[in-house]
């Protein structure tokens, strides 16, 4: 080949490895927390633009304990290995991981002549029918994050300079992307903290306010009064109570209020009736917080809270419902005694309930009953004379 043909060949080889950054470049450029997909679309521009089988980013966790196989890009006919290279200890693969640590450019043509000192590595790689790979350290501020690799199936690849220079550019573009991704990850945290301690200042404020009227009104004339009862709006008593227990309703991912409009006023002590909605929500969200510590990662649905008002003949009813955990038939004949609980030690006193249902019925001829709700978690149900 002659000298001026060699030039125009580099030439366009140049252009193409342009091109391949270029479009990296350009998606990376547009990457958050919600466009994560991002990572493995410039993943495919780099694997189809280096003629590779596959592309791949694995990522360190636990200060290099542990690596797992986050991003990748396959090509038409190649099988994944993502799943199957998860939760790996670094343990297993000493050479590689000392290659990594010191920055250096992992090149291997054929897999098959890999040094003794890579045994390991060698067997791991021939599992996965690779033939030839190229693998590069992703670094950020001088620690190891992870690193960036290409394989090849078919065949023994020489990997020549210039697909080395993509990769480390590739690897250095990637590098300043996970850094904004880290730096937007810590900062929703930090708004999310945040939020919570506004939410709790919120809470505490409104548990004052609460028991400054409730002080107002043991003082007050009226509440002196034999019976102590006025005609109240029901709706407007759940959303104080619900106000009250902001901060701890936020374990809730759902709540569906279906309060009736133009519901009638009910003659009930609007304080007695706020500690019975009261009682029966912090039970609710009791047993959420023992359904998420129990389930962990593995709970999949969402944690919902429903509260329904209706009128039915001449009673005004109020129906609580979540999807908790639930209770047995033999819990649920007990849950209205005095005393009986089935939280920990020093976790309740079994007392809420029994006095919801001794303010329901003894003061308001009401009922108040326990059962199943529509999620198989607890439901319970009030009603009260209009």
């Amino acid at each position: 080949m002659q000298l001026k043909e060699i030039n125009e060949s580099c030439s366009v080889e140049s252009k193409i490895f342009e091109k391949i950054i270029s479009k990296i470049s350009s998606k990376l450029m547009n990457l958050n927390l919600g466009r994560e997909y991002l990572i493995e679309k410039a993943l495919e521009d780099l694997g189809k633009g280096m003629e590779s089988s596959r592309s791949y980013i694995f990522l360190f966790r636990d200060n290099l304990k542990y690596m797992d196989n986050v991003y990748e890009w396959c090509d038409k006919g190649i099988s994944s290995e993502k799943n199957n290279l998860q939760n790996m200890s670094t343990d297993i693969c000493p050479w590689w991981m000392e290659n990594l640590k010191k920055n250096e450019m992992i090149i291997i043509e054929d897999i098959k002549k890999m040094p003794l000192e890579a045994e390991v590595e060698k067997e791991i790689l021939l599992e996965q029918g690779i033939k030839s790979l190229i693998v590069l350290p992703i670094f950020n501020k001088d620690i190891l994050r992870g690193y960036i690799g290409l394989d090849n199936i078919f065949e023994n690849k020489k990997w020549n300079k210039e697909c080395q220079l993509v990769l480390r550019i590739t690897s250095e573009i990637f590098s300043g992307a996970f850094s904004r991704l880290e730096n937007e990850e810590k900062l929703q945290t930090a708004n999310e903290e945040l939020s919570k301690h506004q939410k709790h200042i919120h809470s505490l404020k409104a548990q004052i306010i609460q028991q400054e009227e409730m002080l107002k009104l043991s003082q007050s004339q009226e509440l002196l009064k034999p019976i102590g009862l006025n005609k109240e709006d029901f709706n407007e008593i759940i959303k104080y109570v619900i106000e009250i227990l902001s901060f701890d309703m936020m374990v809730f991912d759902e709540i569906q209020l279906n309060l009736l409009e133009n519901l009638p006023y009910v003659l009930c002590n609007k304080i007695e009736i706020s500690q019975v909605i009261m009682n029966i929500l912090k039970n609710s969200i009791y047993e959420m917080n023992k359904k998420k510590e129990l389930l962990g990662e593995e709970q999949k649905n969402s944690n919902i809270l429903r509260i329904d008002t209706y009128k039915e003949n001449e009673y005004l009813v109020c129906e609580i419902s979540d999807n908790g955990m639930g209770f047995s038939d033999e819990v649920k004949d007990k849950l209205f005694e005095p005393f009986f609980t089935t939280k920990g030690l020093g976790e309740g006193t079994g007392l809420g309930l029994a006095i919801a249902y001794d303010i329901i019925t003894n003061k308001h001829k009401g009922e108040v009953l326990a059962s199943e709700s529509q999620w198989n978690g607890a439901k319970f149900s009030l009603k009260l004379p209009l």
